[in-house]
């Protein structure tokens, strides 16, 4: 194997001792080096040079290591056509028998002397057995006076004076030692050059070989490498691994391994943390870290390609041991969480409570990064080791709610799993969850069945399952006993939560709340009265300013954190109901966390929460942030078990209020209740798809959907306006249908709810209604009511519905010119309510097939229908000061705006830093868009003083 170019420098010392030893003055030259480091070769070379064409004999002889015991094996070897060498011992002689023998050896090589100059190469010499060493040493005493050049390679420390800690007892005057360095950037790019790798490979090469020989030649082999994976591969894997485990550095490949564990981590790279790791003392890890070389080992380890072959050299068993070390050292120098967590998902929790600890806080990080998989990846990591019950408990019950997005099934299980288990230390906690989960799957029956089968013994202190025990509460005594009195009633109080979802529940649970009032304990009577508040609220018992009162006396009432999140649910939604939407927010905000943390799925008041601010956000018009908020947690719920109907009904009625009726179509389709299901989620469903009927004038379809929400609603005994709105489609389906007296009908029945219910937006909204029952000049007189009523409540949707009814009904009623005034105001405010700009992501808006030409924005449904009517009065749609959103672009508004305030098209190129042509082609754009075809036709479009 060639070395020239590689080893000049040894090469030329070796020439000039054979120079010498053919004169006769010979001597010794020893070359030491890092395993790979090139000596063999380096021998090879010399002997072919020396011995090719010249004088020299060659004797040669390669120290095994399985020989190293037996005495005289090396020179048995150097030797061996020498009659001398049979005489040998295999055992150590005595000193003088050992004298006799090294007497003879030197007769024997001098006597070849006589036929010419000899060259001893001797390999490998740190593993010679010792007599063969002393003889060596005795060699080198008498060299001077004889034709012989011996060439010697011995294994050292990089760096380390030779011979690397073992006394050779070679004479220092008569010879000279020759370390071998790493080699040197020009030396690592001639080696390299033939093999015709590409730049990045090239430099790849140069880092991952360290200047050692071995390591180069194992990464430039055949075929040529083409990707960093190619380049080292096997071959290099093993001569690594050979040059790791350099016994002369023992402390090469610990640190090695500690580092390239380290440097997978975003800690910085200090040696005390790689000495802990690699459990080293501080000195003997300065020395593998030192650079030696163009490259030390940590340049060496940067590349990812190499640091991952350093890691396969090393069994599973040991990279766990070195990853605990590291995860520990990063623990204790206040690493981040989330990078000491890191390092653990790749052990075994090994049960020490700081692991568990980190695990948590890493998973708290990644959720509010909204990294919902990698929280519960590292919670159920948290879950293999050991823990205490209630630590146990609390991780459990955490990934069970993440496990909702991913796979609710998993979640279940385990909290079933839990709640059957001996030893649980909460079952009211984890039978509420297990309820919540249930009811994200839409199995609210089985939810209230799992919290109904939890009862006390008469015995009294072992709460039951029909899967056996549960838990043991302090203390037995059933007189005194207020831990397990607290735990029945919270199990109570959590049934008749979960029963509020169920119709044929629900009036049963109303009578237990009657009973546990007075004589729960204080912190969950909020709640009982809030439940109560919404039985009778909901089935017309009390009215709005009864509901409001009660509502805004309980919304701040201390209350066992238990129930914090159903107590602020329950609250929230009365308020809706009282027509408070800012109240309602400001406890949602409450309890729901903020994004990007997720909702807990496994908790009811969780759910109940998100879909009230699903429906404050469509009641108010906020359709584009409802799509946006529905849609990013709809599509972070992967798992189908998961139904949420109530949000993906709501989430559909705003796509179609944005005019994208064909997606909202989609989404409603798979979404149908089950059999026997009699929850108040399903309700939105049902009111959806008869919503997007009666907007298509399918108005059969659509009077059935009502006419089935209302069987629903009316089972749970809600006869009064709250929940879905159904008798009001259904009276506008009958009117559309031309039945007229069952419309009278229903729509009396509504406004008698209404009145009695008692708030503007309950009342107008039934006066609508009613407007299309009666029709001719009743209906104006009732649409006129309506409108004023509305005008003071929080409704804009139903503000902007009876504006453009009232409208369509003055230019019906022959008052034209109040016609195009009432509709005026329509449409400004359906603008305003439903206007998105061009560039914001919420636009949500069909694409088009390839090549095709631009979809149209769709427009909103206010907006639709409030321009249908202004042009039915014969009036041009007003533009004024807000123009259609979806018409202009952002840039084309900008400098529109700019040239209704007199701004010439070279004073717009300098505010906005444009170049003239752009200016000319997007206001080119925007004339096409607007309906005009000059610069001055817009004064009369949007307003103000143009320039000429």
């Amino acid at each position: 194997m060639a070395v020239a170019g590689e080893r000049d420098t040894a090469l030329a010392e070796a020439a000039r001792c054979a120079a010498e030893a053919r004169a006769g003055r010979g001597g010794w030259l020893l070359l030491h080096g890092d395993t790979g480091s090139g000596r063999t070769a380096l021998l090879e070379e010399i002997v072919r040079r020396e011995t090719g064409a010249g004088p020299f004999r060659p004797l040669r002889a390669h120290a095994a290591p399985g020989e190293t015991r037996f005495a005289f094996a090396l020179i048995r070897r150097l030797l061996a056509a020498s009659a001398v060498s049979d005489a040998l011992p295999f055992a150590e002689p005595t000193p003088a028998a050992e004298q006799r023998l090294f007497h003879g050896l030197m007769e024997r090589l001098t006597a070849l002397t006589a036929q010419g100059p000899v060259l001893l190469a001797v390999d490998d010499l740190h593993l010679a057995d010792g007599p063969s060493l002393r003889w060596l040493g005795y060699l080198t005493h008498r060299l001077a006076a004889l034709p012989v050049l011996l060439v010697l390679t011995t294994r050292t420390r990089p760096g380390a004076p030779a011979p690397g800690g073992r006394d050779t007892g070679l004479h220092p005057d008569t010879g000279t030692d020759l370390p071998l360095p790493p080699l040197d950037p020009g030396a690592v790019a001639r080696l390299l050059a033939p093999h015709a790798l590409s730049a990045d490979l090239a430099e790849l090469a140069a880092t991952a070989g360290a200047g050692n020989p071995m390591l180069l030649r194992a990464l430039t082999g055949r075929p040529v490498p083409r990707t960093p994976r190619d380049l080292v591969g096997d071959r290099y894997r093993a001569a690594l691994d050979r040059w790791l485990r350099n016994p002369a550095a023992p402390e090469r490949r610990p640190a090695a391994l500690a580092l390239a564990l380290l440097l997978e981590t975003s800690a910085p790279t200090d040696p005390a943390l790689v000495t802990a790791v690699a459990g080293l003392p501080p000195e003997l890890c300065a020395t593998a870290l030192s650079p030696a070389g163009p490259t030390g080992l940590t340049a060496m380890l940067a590349p990812a390609p190499v640091r991952e072959s350093v890691l396969a050299t090393a069994v599973p068993a040991e990279l766990r041991r070195y990853r605990r070390r590291l995860a520990r050292a990063l623990y204790e120098r206040g690493t981040p969480a989330p990078d000491v967590a890191e390092v653990l998902l790749r052990t075994p929790h090994t049960g020490d409570a700081w692991i568990t600890r980190t695990l948590d806080e890493a998973a708290d990080d990644a959720l509010r990064q909204g990294r919902t998989d990698r929280a519960a990846r590292l919670l159920r990591h948290a879950l293999t080791g050991p823990a205490d019950a209630a630590a146990h408990l609390g991780l459990t019950l955490r990934l069970s709610a993440l496990d909702m997005f991913g796979s609710a099934r998993a979640g279940t299980r385990r909290l079933q799993e839990n709640l059957q288990g001996a030893e649980c230390p909460d079952p009211h906690a984890v039978a509420s969850a297990l309820g919540g989960a249930l009811a994200a799957q839409g199995r609210i029956p089985t939810a209230i069945q799992v919290l109904g089968d939890l009862v006390r013994t008469p015995g009294g202190d072992v709460l039951r399952t029909p899967g056996g025990d549960l838990a043991r509460t302090p203390g037995g005594d059933p007189g005194r006993a207020p831990d397990g009195e607290r735990s029945a009633t919270a199990l109570r109080l959590a049934t008749a939560r979960f029963a509020a979802h169920d119709a044929q529940e629900w009036h049963r649970a109303a009578r237990e709340l009657r009973e546990l009032t007075g004589t729960a304990p204080p912190d969950t009577q909020p709640l009982i009265h809030a439940l109560l508040t919404l039985y009778e609220g909901g089935t017309g018992r009390i009215d709005a300013r009864t509901t409001l009162d009660r509502a805004t006396a309980l919304a701040y009432a201390p209350v066992d954190p238990r129930f914090r999140d159903d107590h602020l649910a329950v609250v929230a939604t009365l308020l809706r109901w009282a027509d408070r939407p800012d109240e309602s927010r400001a406890l949602i905000g409450r309890g729901l966390p903020a994004a990007p943390l997720p909702p807990d799925l496994t908790s009811l008041g969780h759910q109940q929460l998100l879909a009230i601010r699903t429906a404050l956000d469509l009641a108010a018009g906020r359709f584009a942030a409802l799509v946006t908020d529905g849609t990013r947690l709809l599509e972070r719920t992967r798992d189908p078990a998961v139904r949420l109907p109530h949000l993906r009904a709501l989430t559909a009625l705003a796509h179609h209020e944005l005019g994208l009726t064909e997606r909202a179509r989609h989404q409603l389709h798979p979404l149908d209740p089950p059999p026997g299901d009699t929850c108040w989620t399903w309700d939105a469903v049902l009111y959806a798809r008869a919503r997007l009927h009666l907007d298509t004038g399918r108005w059969d379809e659509a009077l059935t959907g009502f006419l089935a929400c209302g069987a629903r609603t009316g089972a749970r005994g809600f006869t009064g306006p709250l929940g879905q709105p159904w008798r009001s489609g259904a009276v506008l389906a009958l009117a559309r249908l031309g039945r007229r007296p069952e419309a009278h009908v229903l729509s009396d029945e509504e406004l008698r709810h209404a009145h009695a219910w008692g708030t503007p937006r309950a009342v107008g909204t039934a006066l609508r209604s009613r407007a299309a029952a009666l029709g001719g000049r009743p209906g104006l007189d009732c649409l006129t009511e309506a409108v004023a009523l509305l005008r003071t409540a929080p409704a804009p949707v139903e503000l902007i519905e009876a504006l453009t009814d009232l409208g369509r009904a003055q230019r019906a009623s022959g008052h034209t010119h109040k016609a195009r005034t009432t509709l005026t105001e329509a449409l400004g405010l359906a603008r305003d309510l439903t206007s998105v700009p061009e560039n914001d992501p919420r636009a949500d808006r069909p694409a088009g097939p390839p090549g095709a030409p631009p979809t149209p924005p769709p427009v909103p449904r206010l907006l639709a229908g409030a321009q249908l009517a202004l042009r039915t009065c014969g009036a041009p749609e007003p533009v004024g000061r807000t123009a259609p959103a979806p018409l202009l672009t952002r840039s084309e508004r900008r400098i529109v705006d700019l040239a209704v305030q007199g701004f010439t098209n070279a004073q717009i190129c300098a505010s906005l830093h444009l170049a003239r042509r752009t200016v000319e082609t997007h206001l080119t754009q925007a004339y096409r868009k607007l309906g005009i075809s000059r610069r001055t036709q817009l004064a009369t479009r949007l307003g103000g003083p143009v320039g000429q």
